[in-house]
């Protein structure tokens, strides 16, 4: 990491009982009714019966040169997946689209019913991406908190947990991944198939990088912000309105001739 002067830094607390509109973004199906602000930090709930795949957030910037996200979280609950790579709390990050460099890190509940750390990387080389991925056992029982942080030192992801809130975060895994720009960072809950279930609350999020393009704390409120790409793009103002007074001005002509017809004919 580059010295904490020369660092741009984003935290948010969510145990103030607030989502930050301005700097956050939610993501995934439902997710305006799935995640809950609250006085012990964001509520997110994953239903069963539903294919939500990750329901989350992402920042409204981009995150570039070295960088250290660090998440704490508490998981409430969660029931035994069926299949899939496993159900909770995750930080993913893209370079670009699925076949450029990308990292996540995840405590994840599996089909086989082991409570897991996993940690992804994928690497672009010659023109093929190469993925590699770890699996780490977690400590299986209540209370489940504890911290995930992704740290990038130049082109290597440092992969760090704490198995609970009060636990220092240690290091399992180094992966290569790219010193490329982040346009990126997900941060939520991963749902392993739709017959998982799981309440996660997330308590912070901080993002310290060498720098944080589009940072909205840097940006007048008027200043175009960026879009992560799975944002649609606002798209043209409807115009049914407009449509709906012109037939209702039609039927009104319609309607008037005809009387004027008849009142003639009398």
């Amino acid at each position: 990491m580059a010295s904490p002067a020369h660092c741009e830094t984003y935290a948010w607390d969510f145990r103030n009982g607030h989502f930050d509109n301005l700097s956050l973004v939610p993501m995934g199906p439902g997710a305006v009714n799935l995640l809950r602000p609250s006085r012990d930090g964001l509520q997110i709930i994953i239903p069963a019966g539903y294919d939500v795949k990750t329901v989350g957030f992402s920042p409204r910037f981009k995150i570039k040169g070295d960088f250290e996200i660090t998440l704490e979280f508490t998981i409430l609950s969660r029931t035994l997946p069926l299949s899939g790579f496993g159900t909770g709390p995750s930080l993913y990050l893209s370079t670009g689209s699925t076949h450029d460099s990308a990292a996540s890190l995840s405590r994840v509940f599996r089909p086989d019913g082991r409570d897991l750390y996993g940690a992804f990387a994928a690497q672009v080389k010659d023109g093929l991406r190469q993925p590699s991925a770890k699996l780490f056992e977690a400590p299986f029982g209540q209370p489940l908190t504890g911290k995930l942080q992704l740290k990038r030192i130049k082109q290597d992801i440092h992969y760090s947990v704490a198995d609970h809130a009060w636990s220092p975060l240690r290091e399992i895994a180094i992966l290569p991944m790219a010193e490329s720009e982040v346009t990126l960072l997900r941060i939520g809950v991963s749902q392993s198939d739709p017959n998982s279930a799981a309440k996660v609350i997330l308590h912070n999020i901080q993002v310290q990088a060498d720098n944080l393009p589009h940072l909205p704390s840097k940006e007048l409120r008027t200043a175009q912000l960026y879009r992560p790409r799975y944002q649609p793009p606002p798209g043209p103002q409807s115009r049914r309105w407009l449509w709906q007074l012109l037939a209702a001005c039609g039927m009104a002509s319609i309607g008037g001739l005809w009387g004027w017809r008849r009142y003639v004919r009398c």
